[in-house]
Parts: C-alpha cells; structure tokens; sequence
C-alpha cells in the first residue's frame, strides 16, 4: 500500500505532527509554508488534505487552490461544518473524499446565540449608544423567560441552543425534517414552520443551505412572524432574503436581529445592516473559539486515526449533508 502524503499547514503540523507520525509512521508530509506555491511535483504527490482552521482568512485561497490542482487527491478534512462551497462540490465531482467538522463548533455558536438573545432583550445597542454618548438613559427591557424561541434546523448546534435556553426558562419548539420523539425540546416537522413562524417571539436560524432553505427566509416568512419578534441567523447568509430582512427591521415588524451570516461576506460596508440601531452584527465568527478551534483539530485527528485502520472516515459528506456526522443530518 503506498504511503500517505499529507498537505497541510506548517502551523498544524508544529503543532500535532507527531501525533500524526505516531499514528502512521509511513505517513509524508507536504506543508504549506506561509504563503509559498507547492511545486508540480509534489502536488502529484498529495492523497490527503487538512484545511485547518489556521488557513482563515489569509491562507485559505492558496491552500484550497493547491487542493484543486492535486490531481491524486483522494480525501480532504475540512474544519468547517458546511461544505456548500462550490470548491467543495467541485472536489466531490471529481471523487475526493471530503468531511466536514460538523458539531466541533456548536457549543460555541449556541452560546453566541443566548449572547443575541441577551443583547436584543436588553436592547444592548441602545445601552451601548447612551454609554458611547455620556447619556444617563435607563429603560424597562425584556425578560428572557416569557419569550417563546423558535428553533429552524434541530441539529448539533440547534439542540445545543434549545438546551442552554432552557436554563433560562425560554419555551422552545424546534423543526427538522423527521422527529425522532428524543429531541431536547418539542419538535415539529419542517411543513409546519408556517405555525412555527406564527407562534414564536424570537427565530433561531441554524439549518444548513440547501435547495430547500435557500431564500427561505423572505418577504412572506417574515410577515408571517410576530410584529416585533427578533430574528438570528448563525446558518448561512444565502438563506436569507436580505432586502426583505432590511426591509421588516426598517419599517417595525421586526423588533431585532443577530446576524453572524451573510449572502455576501464581508458584509460590504454599504449595507443599510450597519447602521439599524436594532442589530447585532458579528463576523461570521459565532462560532471562532479557542475551544471549537481544538476540537475541529482533533476530530482531524481521529479521522487520520481511522484513515490509517482502514476504518470508515467519520463527517463524510453528500451534497449538502453529512453520511456520519455529529451535525444531524435532519437539521
């Protein structure tokens, strides 16, 4: 059996390469070094790729390109959860292997979501304006517990929503596709987001982008949902119809957002988004933490684990979806 040749970046490997070694000592290693070029030899070489989290922002087009142009690439680990990407599709297409790190991160996006859910109950951006001004202006704010969240999308990081709500009381229904009747929190099927929509004072968008949920959010959802509900999207931007969304914040439907997500990123500066004074906006980077960040790592490293055994790669993904992944595939 030929030997792996793994490409990855010099940072992963300084810090986990002797894990690797010690797992297959066979293994050869083709790194990335700053910002330099693999030469055409070694890209013939690569069968495995990591795209870890250090190549984000700066390095990532470079590392991905290299990708494209191994043509014996057989399998690339990701350390993101979604994979709609159309480089990601494009590598599937052509038989790469590709799996995600779906659920590393939803501990940390559920937290960013209570963050929203705090700051728009206490209307945060108002209170940092009067503290940025010198103004002494108190005001009566939200209790979290007589708010009833909607949850689109109950998989690792919805679940992992509902359950850090409950500590506050928050009454919680959640959608996916199937119920399974062990949800943390009620569950109704995805036709019925229509009552979903109707019922809750604040959504919770955490469902992947797919045929079926992109443009989901538009002008008629958002009518459908209760004059001055707030509404959070830690998904993806593309489910989201934006002018509609600007539009029901602008004229009071909407009583706030949380937005980490975006049709386009980054968000470009003349979005009327910036300046509503009722939303809170974050990088795409809900889910950026030391801790998510040590555990996309490793779950490279129990997939190289299993590589080496000859056993069945964990996270492996299908269109939009995962076939193993710790992100459910019903959300």
């Amino acid at each position: 059996m030929a030997a792996t040749v793994l490409f990855c970046t010099d940072t992963f490997w300084d810090d986990r390469g002797d894990e690797i070694v010690a797992i297959d000592p066979t293994v050869e290693v083709i790194r990335l070094v700053g910002q330099e070029h693999i030469t055409p030899s070694d890209l013939e070489r690569i069968t495995v790729a990591y795209f870890s989290p250090d190549t984000w922002p700066a390095r990532a087009a470079n590392f991905m390109g290299t990708c494209v142009r191994a043509n014996n690439l057989k399998w690339l680990q990701t350390f993101s959860a979604g994979t709609d990407s159309p480089i990601f599709i494009s590598l599937r297409d052509r038989g790469v292997t590709v799996t995600n790190s779906a659920g590393a991160s939803a501990k940390s996006i559920a937290q960013s979501v209570l963050m929203y859910l705090l700051a728009l109950s206490r209307d945060l951006p108002r209170l940092a304006r009067s503290q940025s001004n010198h103004r002494w202006e108190p005001h009566s704010s939200t209790d979290l517990s007589s708010v009833r969240l909607g949850i689109v999308g109950l998989g690792a990081i919805g679940s992992e929503v509902a359950r850090l709500a409950s500590a506050f009381e928050i009454e919680t229904i959640g959608l996916r596709r199937t119920v399974s009747g062990n949800e943390v929190c009620e569950t109704w099927t995805n036709d019925r987001l229509d009552d979903l929509l109707g019922w809750a004072d604040a959504i919770v968008v955490t469902a992947p982008l797919t045929d079926d949920t992109r443009g989901m959010f538009n002008a008629a959802t958002f009518a459908q949902m209760r004059p001055g509900a707030w509404f959070i999207n830690v998904g993806r931007g593309e489910i989201v119809d934006e002018p509609a969304l600007i539009e029901s914040l602008v004229d009071g439907h909407l009583g706030g957002a949380g937005l980490d997500v975006f049709a386009i990123e980054p968000l470009p500066p003349d979005s009327p988004l910036w300046v509503l004074p009722n939303v809170i906006i974050t990088p795409h980077s809900s889910g950026t933490t030391d801790v998510s960040r040590r555990r996309q790592v490793d779950m490279f490293v129990e997939n190289f684990r299993r590589h080496a055994s000859g056993k069945p790669l964990e996270n492996v993904t299908v269109g939009d979806v995962s076939a193993h992944s710790t992100e459910s595939s019903q959300g």
